[in-house]
Formats: structure tokens, sequence, C-alpha cells
């Protein structure tokens, strides 16, 4: 490294001045990576590297410079250090302590010895505070000055009460005080005008307070600060004290005399060191700073016994060999003889000038045995100056300083940090850390909000191109919706309703409490809005219901909250969120049952099996497949099940005149339990009622194909719907309403087919969907219905509820908006079952918890009475018809529960029951109708 350039000065004439100059410019120099200790050659240069160095041999001696040739030495070593180059490199502080006073004697400490040194020390604080030339930030010396302050601090005599006058001025001095200042400043200007300020302004002054008065007993990590450092120090048994008041007061003025001065003299000059020692520390959060690449260096020339500078360079010593922290400052004396020594001797010094670099090796060498054995002069390097004797000598002298020249220089890069270290790197190295995690994390939570429908709720899914899962109505869950918004209609009126239900249960906490979920496949099967108007409608019918209990009033009448829930297309998501359910259950009490539920599939049973496994009892709105009642003991319905609905079509089609024979089609599904159970049913029934039967199967529009062994197939629905133009006898539709049933409608309106079609209840949905009902004007068909209303004018019941359900959603008065599938009726009775038990189970006991275990119990008391003076009615009338499971535990669907026939023609629907089977307040059945069961 070449350290200097220019023109060496005159004080500098001794043998090896270029080697001792050397030194100090290596010796200043801070590592480009942390303070570890190098190996220094024979040219003053440090040999590259630190992995051969021990922790143990880092520290900076105290130069100590003996003998005659002393004088200006120093002061030209604080020339060069001034003017290094780059300009404001390094911090240095001279001072001469000739003409101070022999205030000191050697031996044990005084008080005298403690002002000394305190004094010493302020100016050489004041000194490096006021160096504006340097390019680092200013130094602070914290600790110390607050060690000087309370060493300065005086008491009135008439003050009883120091400590607590001594804890408000730390306060005041302290940063919490700007905060509060700030804080009335904010108070006198905001409260006139905002009164309600008043209070949160108040609060946060008494937190700024109790956060001080925390901070200031030093027991706090972090809080605590400077304060803490006391507390810890090793010098005036701070375990007496306590707390840092009670250690502060021990420092003040009249009460530090009463201390050991040896100590008081350590606490002041490790309060130094530990300020230089923060400075030069760089955290993690200040990245702004820069790294400091040189150590302060304190020049004292002429230190002497009295004069304080022996007593200086002897507490250092002593600090560093009892803390056995690195602090950051060099030390350079000059004085006759070599401290702590009164006079030279021959070991010390035993280097000179000229072996500058050797007897820094040496002093290296022996550090860590002698700071193990606190030794008194481990921390000291004495180097003898001795003056040329010849002419020839000051010459070599001269030309050796000449070719070192004025000042030391570090430009060109030299002294310059490592670049890792470097405050760009360390500002941006975090920055773009951040910046990665913030853009990983932005891109995890938008990935979650993907993967859960754009939301932060954990019960919603997305799968595939659907979103699946729960939601209360704020988050639409249909697929797709329609364009006038009549679903949206829907979502808003159970939401609005939820949050009613939620301020009615603080408000009667009498009442019970439930949370009833409507489970359905939202996500239409043909992509369109109008496929999911049979669902629209199932919703209103729940929300009718819903809206029923929040205007009750008894205290048996469970106040309602509903959450909506799609399975997914063809409810193959099902199981998934009956999964989900369980889970909210854990979290949700109120959650006492499932409720809708459609198409009888394999996907809905699996659905079914797993909601019975968590435990959670479902009474269906439209499911009507045999075997799910069968099955499944936790299950109920409130629609009759196939096996009835093929005995009423046979039962109707028996009256009716034409050919005796009938063809069932069906969609090719294995796993649509419904079709091909409903055809399995129709099948046995018209065989009985004496027809010639025959099955035949299409390909359905969606679903896995798999052909049941023995039938016919015919291709698509609309092929299966050709199939019947040259057939003249009775053809029943055993599919699905929606895509189905309209392509085969059209199918036999291309030939005009005299068959007598019959559509299966799930027709229904197709009639819903107006636009397509009136697209297919051609032909007449008659349809199962499972609740007559609206397509026929609505009596008792069915009445209320009608005047409701079109007071709610306006859209309901429109041809678009009206459907005639029933849905909203038979959902409202499913709803109503699950309600009427809640409030059969209140009435029994208050005691008793509503549970979904309790609620499904309570399913099985919905029955007529028996022959019994005791024994009252229980049985419900719903909109759909009666609703009575028989007073028998293992009876899952009601009984003679009533199957409408319904005609279209010209694609209108007949007002006109065509026919009617079943228990109902409002019509007799017709006498044709079979027994149920």
């Amino acid at each position: 490294m070449d350290q200097t350039v220019a023109v060496a000065g005159e004080q500098l004439a001794f043998a090896g001045a270029d080697r001792l100059v050397k030194l100090i410019g290596a010796l200043y120099q801070r590592p480009r990576v942390g303070d570890r200790p190098r190996e220094l050659r024979d040219d003053g240069e440090w040999r590259p590297g630190y992995h051969r160095e021990r922790a143990e041999r880092r520290g900076l001696p105290m130069v100590c410079l003996v003998g005659e040739a002393r004088e200006g030495v120093l002061e030209e070593l604080g020339s060069r250090l001034q003017n290094a180059k780059p300009a404001g490199t390094v911090r240095s502080v001279y001072f001469s302590l000739a003409d101070r006073p022999d205030v000191d004697t050697p031996g044990k400490a005084t008080e005298a010895s403690v002002e000394v040194v305190r004094d010493l020390l302020w100016r050489v604080r004041n000194t490096l505070v006021r160096s504006g030339r340097t390019r680092e930030s200013r130094l602070r010396f914290r600790l110390f000055t607050l060690v000087d302050q309370l060493m300065a601090k005086q008491f009135p005599d008439d003050d009883t009460d120091p400590e607590r006058t001594l804890l408000r001025e730390l306060q005041e001095n302290g940063l919490l005080i700007r905060f509060r200042s700030a804080i009335e400043s904010v108070s006198r200007e905001l409260v006139p005008q905002h009164p309600t300020w008043r209070f949160p302004l108040l609060l946060l002054r008494w937190l700024t307070i109790g956060t001080f008065r925390i901070a200031v007993t030093g027991r706090v990590p972090g809080l605590s600060g400077r304060y803490r450092w006391f507390l810890r120090q090793p010098h005036l048994a701070p375990e007496m004290s306590g707390s840092f008041v009670r250690f502060a007061m021990r420092l003040t003025d009249g009460e530090w005399q009463k201390e050991s001065p040896q100590y008081v003299a350590r606490l002041l000059v490790n309060a130094f060191l530990e300020d230089l020692r923060r400075e030069y520390r760089l955290r993690p959060w200040q990245f702004w700073r820069r790294r400091r690449m040189t150590y302060p260096v304190l020049l004292l020339d002429e230190v002497g016994p009295a004069n304080g500078g022996y007593r200086l360079l002897e507490l250092i010593n002593e600090v560093r060999n009892q803390v056995g922290l690195f602090d950051p400052l060099l030390v350079v004396s000059a004085s006759q003889a070599p401290p702590p020594d009164a006079a030279p001797s021959e070991d010390r010094p035993k280097y000179h000038a000229a072996d500058a670099a050797d007897a820094y090796r040496v002093w290296q060498n022996r550090l860590g045995a002698d700071r193990r054995a606190r030794r008194p002069t481990a921390w000291y390097l004495p180097i003898g100056l001795d003056a040329p004797q010849t002419e020839t000598e000051k010459t070599e002298v001269r030309k050796r300083m000449l070719a070192l020249g004025e000042h030391y220089d570090l430009s060109g890069g030299r002294g310059r940090a490592a670049w890792w270290t470097t405050r760009w790197v360390r500002a941006g190295v975090p920055a773009v850390v951040l910046a990665l995690v913030a853009g990983f994390a932005v891109v995890r939570y938008q990935s979650f909000l993907d993967s859960h429908c754009g939301t932060s709720s954990e019960w919603l899914t997305r799968v595939d191109d659907q979103c699946v899962g729960v939601s209360d109505g704020t988050f639409t869950l249909f697929s797709p919706v329609d364009k006038e918004g009549t679903i949206q209609q829907v979502e808003a009126v159970i939401a609005d309703q939820n949050r009613r239900a939620e301020e009615l249960h603080q408000q009667h906490p009498e009442r019970p409490y439930i949370t009833l979920v409507d489970l359905e496949a939202l996500t239409s099967s043909n992509d369109t809005a109008e496929g999911l108007t049979a669902e629209r409608e199932s919703l209103e019918g729940f929300a009718v219901a819903q809206s029923r209990q929040l205007d009750a009033t008894a205290a048996a009448e469970p106040i309602v909250r509903m959450l909506i829930a799609n399975g997914g297309r063809g409810m193959l998501q099902g199981a998934a969120v009956a999964r989900t359910l369980l889970e909210m259950a854990k979290q949700d009490p109120s959650i006492v049952g499932v409720v809708g539920l459609d198409m009888s599939s394999r996907p809905t049973s699996d659905t079914i099996r797993a909601l019975a496994d968590a435990g959670i009892p479902v009474v269906a709105a439209t499911l009507t497949a045999d075997q799910l009642a069968d099955q499944n003991p936790i299950y109920y319905q409130v629609a009759p099940q196939n096996r009835r609905e093929a005995a009423v079509a046979a039962a109707f089609a028996a009256q009716r005149p034409g050919p005796r024979s009938l063809r069932v089609y069906y969609p090719d599904d294995d796993t649509d339990y419904y079709s091909t159970n409903l055809r399995d049913d129709v099948l046995t029934s018209f065989k009985h009622a004496g027809f010639t039967v025959e099955a035949r199967a299409f390909e359905p529009n969606s679903g896995d194909a798999k052909a049941p062994s023995g039938n016919r197939t015919v291709g698509k629905a609309g092929a299966a719907g050709r199939d019947i133009c040259s057939y003249d006898g009775f053809a029943f539709f055993a599919g699905r309403g929606v895509p189905d049933f309209g392509e085969f409608l059209a199918g036999a309106a291309q030939c005009g087919s005299k068959a007598t079609i019959i559509g299966d209840d799930d027709v229904s949905r197709y009639v819903a969907n107006s636009v397509s009902r009136e697209g297919n004007r051609a032909l007449s068909y008659y349809y199962l219905a499972l609740a007559s209303a609206p397509a026929t004018p609505a009596k008792g019941l069915a009445r209320d509820f009608y005047t409701t359900l079109n007071a709610k959603f306006a859209f309901e008065h429109t041809e678009k908006g009206r459907s005639f599938d029933g849905h909203a009726a038979l959902s409202y009775d499913a709803a109503l079952v699950m309600i009427t038990a809640t409030a059969y189970l209140r009435e029994t006991s208050t005691n008793i918890p509503v549970t979904p275990g309790a609620v499904w119990r309570e399913i099985a008391a919905i029955h007529t009475s028996r022959p019994d003076a005791n024994q009252t009615n229980k049985y419900i009338e719903g909109v759909s018809g009666t609703i009575d499971y028989g007073g028998d535990i293992g009876r899952h669907v009601p009984q003679d529960k009533p199957v409408a026939v319904l005609r279209v023609q010209g694609g209108e629907v007949d007002p006109e029951l065509q026919g009617f089977c079943g228990k109902a307040v409002f019509r007799a059945p017709d006498p044709w109708c079979p027994a149920d069961g």
C-alpha cells in the first residue's frame, strides 16, 4: 500500500521515522471486513487474509513514543492524519499535556484522578464530535455524556425526593419527551375542534409515560437501551441498585465520591470506549450509514504520572483487560519514560522506531497471554525514538521521509470497504430480498386468492373453471349468472337476512340460533344461466323460510342463518364440500344440517355419505332416488321416491286412451342413480299396469357414459326424440331436464311425433326455463311435478308462501322470471323440516343443546298422531303438501307425498292439473291414484 506522497516535516528527524509513520498508517486503517487481527509485513503493509489470526490477538495497541527525539513528533503525525487523502478520512485528536497542572499522583486513584480523567475524556469527546471534515456520520457518546451529566448533577438542600427529581429530569432529556411534546401540541390544536380525540391522545400520553417508566428500569432488552448497559457493566456493582434510577443516584455529585475512585474512573473510560464500539458496530437497520474504514486516533503529547496522561493509559489498559471487548481507539502517546514506568529501563522500550514492525508483531503475539494474566502493560507498545548522530544519518532520514511525503493517502480505492459491506449492498440486498419476499408473498397471496375464487375465504376453492365451497351470500357461487341479475338479487337477500339474523340473535339469545346450508350444483350443466333457474328458485324458497323465522317471536322458534354451498358441476365436488362443512362445524356449532341437494347421482350419494360421516343431517328438497333414503340413516327428504312417482305415472297412463305400450328413454350413465332407478321403477309399474314395456338408452350430454348390458342405445338425446317419430304409444323420459329433455323434444318435433310424452320430475327444470320451454311449441307433453304451484293457482299455505316470494323477488312477477318447477316450494318445505325439528327440540327442554344429532332425532317426530288422546299432531302442512314421516324412525320419506301431473301445450304450462295424487289440504287425490307403499 502506497500510503503517502509529497514532502515530509522536519519534526520526524529520528532514525526509523519512516517505519514509525508506516506503522501508525497501518494501525489506523480498519480491515475491509470486521475488526479481525491481521499480520503486519516488514514494509508496514498488512498481509492479505485473516485465516491465520486468532481473536485473542485482536486489538489496537497504545503506542508509546519514548525518548528525547519525541518533540514535535505527535504534532507532525496529527498533521498527516488531518490532511489524509481523501479529505475527511481520519478522525484524530491531538492534546499536549505539557502545561496541565500536576493534580494526579502515582499509585491508587483519588477523586482528583477521576476529575482529571473525566475532563480529559470530555475534551476528547468534544473534539471527535465536532470533526466536521470526516466523511462518515458523526460520533455520538450517549453513555459517556450521561455519566458526565450525572456526576455534575446536584440537588437542592430542600429537595425531599431527589430520586423522583432525577427520574423527571431523565424523562425530560430523553427521546420520549419529544414525542410527548408533539402529542401535547397536537392536542392543543386538535381537541378544541374535535373533542372525540381527547381520550385517544390522553391514552397515548399515558402510554409514553408508561413506556419510559418501563425503559428506565434497565431490565427490558431493546426498550431499556442505554439504561440497560449501566446495569450490566462490571465496575460499580449494579446489583446493589436494582434499577437504573437508583444506580444513577450513586453517580450524582456528592454520591459518586463515596464510591471507589478507581472504579468510577473505569466506568468513565468504559462508557467512552463502549460508545465508540457502538458507533463502529453497524446494525442491520442502519443501512444508510457508511462503514467506518479508519479508527479514531488519540494523540497525547507529554503524558506523565501527575498530569493525568499515565492515569488515562492505565485505565484503558485495565478496562480492556477486564471487559475483553474490542474498542476502535488507537492511542499514541509521547513521554520521556515508557508508561506506566517512571523512567526508561533495559527492557522498556526494547524496540526502536527502525524496528517498529517487529515491535508490533512481538506485542501482537504476546497479547493473548498478557490479557489472560491481566498484566498492567498488556496494551502498551513502547517504541524508542533515537535522534541521528551524524550528518549522513540525518540525510538518510530526510530522504526516507521525502519518499513518504507529507500526508497519508488512501485514495484510489485503498481503504475501501468490501463491496458486500457497503451501504448500497447493505441497503440493496435487504431491499431486493424484501422485494422478492414481498413479490413471493404477493404471488402466493394471489395464488391463494385465485385458488379461493378471488377471496380470502378458506371455505371457497377454485376447481377448474368453477368455484366450489361455502358462502354466506356475499360471494356469488352461481356460474354463470344471468344478465338480469336475478341470482345476485337472491344472494343479496340471503346476505342481508343473515346480518339481521345475527343482530336478532344478539337481541334474543334465548331463542335457538341455527345455521342451515343449501348445498346444490350451482355450476350450470349447460353453461347457461337459464340452466340454474331451478337452483335459484330453491334458494328463493330458503330465503322465504329464513324470513319467516326472522318475523317469528316465539321463544322456541329458531333464528336461521343460511349458507350457500356449491357442489360443482354435476355435484362432483359435493364430497369435498361436505368435508369443508365438517371443518366449519368444528368452528361454528350453530351448523345443524344441510338442505337442498339436487341430482340423484353417484356424486350426490357420495356427498350424502360424507355428510353422514361428518354427523351432519340432510333434508333433501328434490331428490327422489329410492336408494338414497333406503341406505342413509341420517338422510331425509321431502319429495316422494321414484317408486311412488313411477306408480303415479303408470296409473295416469292407464286411464288415458291409446296403445298399452311404453318406451322408457334414459341416459346411458351408470353414475346417474336417479335415471337408472326411475327407469327400473317405471318399467316395473307400467308392466304391472298391463303395458308392454321397453327401455332405450341415449348418450347424455354430460357424465361418464357406461351402457348397461341388454339395452338398446339410440345415440344422443335428439336421436332418442326422433326414435318416437313412428311410435304412437307412451314415451317416458327418465332423464335430466337440463340439458337433455330439450334436445329430446326437438328431435320428436322434427317429425311431429304422435307419441304421448311424459316427462319425469326433473323435466320441471326445463319447464322452469321460459326461454327453453317457449322454444319448443310444436309438441305438447306431460310432466310430473312434486309441487303443483305456481303452475296452478295457489291455495292455503301455498298462497301465503307465494305472496311472500313475489314480494321479496319482484322478478317473479315477470314472464321470464316466473318459474313453474316448484323447487322454491320444495326447498321451503325442506328448511321447514329442520326448523320444526329444532322448535320441537326446544319445546321438549330448554336445557338440551341444539346439535346436529339432536335435530336429526327430532325429525322423526314429525308425523300425525296415533289413536291416543294424549298425542298431538306433529306433522307439517307444507307448501308442496303434507309432510308426515309416520312416526317410524326408520322412515325417511313423507307418507303419501303429493305428485302432480302437469301439461305443457304450445310452450305454456296449462294451469289445470291433469292429475293429483297425495295428501294435501287444498285438494283431494284423484280416484285413480295408487296407494302409497
